[in-house]
């Protein structure tokens, strides 16, 4: 019998705050220009493996982060190989800008089941004008060469995390069509920055693309290409969810948490750069600040900015809050969401929303998107009218919110 206290699905570790890119989007460097290098040592790491002992799922995963994880890779082969040795099945992986990546290690990661997930802007244009190193150089041909390796060794069809800015939008959805066709990649988690002004031109410029993606999808489910695009996961979830998957989500510290490399755990990887919301260390366990942030977030239902845009909503059935941390860097709370973010994923249900209705018996779309979703929790009964409001909202506001929700 499992014990109780092993309900952490995921410990997401930060190796070290090192990294050998400077890109211009990073939260980390946004939020603390002085970011000071530090890395795991054995004796954390050790200690890492007796918390997840006793918190972490038998059949949880351990998935490295950091600024950038294989800039400590010797504490990476550690973990993994002393849990092996210990006899715990735990899953591994890691977030890596693909740039390190070489012979040695894909063929250490291979013997290791190891999983990874690949920090590449699509193509070398768009890739090199945020993702530099910190002469201003891009690193595209570098993460190319990773990418490359690990499709031939370890994966071939590895998860892409690209990230779009507004002056990289532009031919979007072109660069998405040459990596499924022309380079055979069809796991792509494509998402946007979205503490950044996002313009009307820029909303129009993402319509259009958005549009050009859509029939190109829609010939891919007709072929059978099992493509994966965020895009269609949230209009499929917006047009086909009963229920709000609010309270189910990242960033309580509950289903995963943040380690930092010197076992400081937060909410999750996000919160380890602003170190604000600490909710224990792997040494003590959890401090009371855990209990409390899982209980007020559930208190109130995430809303937007600019309160009114949430009434007429298309999004809303999909919409679990954004990110958590971002909401907090961003407005001191996590309940609030940027309203870039909003108008985005609202274009998005717009746009590809009738798609995803045409797609509902296409069996490759199926398999893609049509899982049932975990119903949340109910909230507190009394969660709309909390009397010392976690949102931190005037009374108007908070009167607003309260429409939201009925």
């Amino acid at each position: 019998m499992n014990n109780p206290q092993q309900t952490i699905q995921e410990l997401t570790v930060w190796t070290s705050t090192k990294c050998n890119l400077k890109c211009k989007y990073c939260f980390v460097y946004k939020l603390n220009e002085a970011q000071s290098h530090k890395t795991m040592t054995t004796k954390t790491a050790d200690q890492l493996i007796k918390f997840a002992a006793k918190h972490l799922s038998p059949t949880g995963r351990i998935w490295f982060f950091g600024a950038e994880p294989l800039c400590n890779f010797e504490i990476i082969k550690y973990i993994v190989h002393k849990s092996r040795s210990e006899g715990y099945k735990w899953q591994f992986g890691a977030t890596t800008n693909a740039t390190l990546i070489d012979e040695e290690k894909v063929q250490w990661m291979k013997q290791a089941n190891f999983g990874l997930l690949l920090s590449i802007d699509g193509l070398k244009d768009g890739h090199d004008a945020n993702r530099v190193y910190a002469d201003g150089k891009g690193s595209w041909d570098d993460a190319w060469r990773g990418l490359t390796l690990v499709r031939e060794v370890l994966n071939p069809t590895p998860q892409i995390r690209w990230t779009v800015t507004p002056s990289t939008l532009k031919g979007l959805a072109t660069n998405i069509k040459t990596l499924v066709e022309k380079y055979g990649l069809t796991n792509m988690a494509v998402d946007f920055t979205y503490e950044v002004e996002w313009t009307q031109t820029d909303l129009a410029t993402l319509k259009e693309e958005l549009e050009v993606f859509g029939r190109y999808y829609h010939k891919w489910m007709l072929e059978g290409k099992p493509v994966f695009s965020m895009f269609m996961r949230d209009a499929n979830a917006a047009i086909t969810q009963t229920v709000r998957p609010w309270c189910n989500r990242c960033g309580l510290g509950n289903g995963g948490i943040g380690v930092d490399y010197d076992g400081t755990l937060y909410p999750c990887h996000r919160f380890i750069d602003s170190h604000k919301i600490q909710i224990g260390d792997i040494y003590n366990g959890f401090n009371a600040m855990h209990k409390q942030w899982i209980e007020d977030w559930r208190k109130i239902v995430p809303y937007c900015e600019e309160p009114k845009k949430c009434l007429n909503c298309n999004y809303k059935m999909a919409c679990s809050g954004g990110c958590i941390a971002m909401n907090y860097d961003l407005f001191g709370t996590p309940h609030i969401n940027v309203e870039s973010l909003c108008t985005i994923k609202q274009l998005i249900v717009d746009t590809l929303g009738e798609l995803c209705r045409s797609l509902q018996t296409n069996p490759t779309f199926q398999k893609q998107y049509q899982k049932t979703a975990a119903a949340s929790p109910p909230p507190s009964p009394n969660f709309s009218v909390s009397p010392h409001r976690p949102c931190g909202c005037s009374d108007k506001t908070h009167q607003q919110i309260v429409e939201i929700q009925k």
